[in-house]
């Protein structure tokens, strides 16, 4: 039996160690069809996850695990290795633009604002969906060849994630509203607000922001706003006309949406 759950925060896995963990199932499509549950996850890094908690992981029986972290990454904090991850594909996605924010902090004499957090985190999204089609191409194919269990992860599971997460949601027919409210659940991980914030007090443009600030920048780093997907959306039918020719540009036209829709649906 398919489950559902009443609750949004009910989608999270507890997977110690494990950031922002959550199950697609029961989301219902426009048709009034049901993505099955136990099938589709996303989350964040892994390479926290414990020793403890492998067995957990492997009841999920995932079939493929898709990392979309940059190669540097994952150097830095790397998927445990052997049973249960062997199954990890990667994918790399890398936006250059936060290097460049980051340079560009660095060697400011200003201190960085609230609203430049917030520029850089809609100019990244949309850079994200726009210039690196080609591994969302892949990534599509991998969940479609995939036989059982797919999961997909970046770093904080919520920016390539997230993209990653609202191009199958609207491939399977799920209305653009449920889309955005499965990208905002993002802002009720708590491991992931706890993460970010250990994380920007160890860089160097956290080191040396005001308590209050740091903070806030913490709140925008850890979480998503409706803005982030809607600009995406909004910018790649600029491109595209819509979304549908998007998907097409992808690979992923009316037969191989039918074809995902059969895999992944109920």
């Amino acid at each position: 039996m398919n489950k559902t759950f009443k609750n949004p925060s009910d989608r999270f896995l507890k997977i110690p160690g494990s950031i922002n963990f959550r199950d697609f199932g029961g989301y219902i499509n426009a048709e009034g069809r049901q993505i099955s549950t136990g099938k589709l996850f996303r989350c964040g890094n892994m390479s926290e996850i414990l020793p403890d908690a492998f067995d957990d992981f492997a009841n999920l029986k995932i079939s493929a695990i898709c990392d979309l972290r940059s190669h540097e990454e994952t150097k830095t904090s790397p998927t445990p290795s052997g049973y249960p991850f062997e199954s990890r594909v990667h994918l790399p996605i890398w936006p250059g633009s936060s290097v460049q924010f980051q340079t560009k902090f660095m060697e400011s004499e200003e201190e960085p604002k609230e609203k430049d957090f917030r520029e850089f985190m809609i100019n990244v999204t949309k850079e994200i969906a726009l210039d690196h089609m080609d591994v969302y191409s892949k990534f599509l194919e991998l969940l479609l060849n995939t036989p059982g269990g797919f999961l997909f992860h970046c770093s904080a599971g919520k920016d390539r994630t997230g993209i990653g997460g609202a191009l199958i949601l609207y491939a399977l027919g799920v209305e653009k509203k449920v889309i955005l409210e499965d990208y905002l659940l993002s802002n009720k991980s708590v491991e992931l607000l706890a993460r970010t914030r250990t994380r920007l007090q160890e860089n160097e443009i956290g080191k040396n922001l005001p308590a209050e600030t740091l903070e806030s920048i913490v709140r925008i780093f850890s979480g998503v706003e409706p803005i982030y997907l809607n600009n995406a959306f909004k910018e790649i039918e600029k491109v595209y006309g819509d979304l549908d020719n998007y998907m097409s540009e992808l690979g992923f036209g009316e037969s191989k949406i039918a074809m995902l829709r059969e895999k992944l649906l109920i």
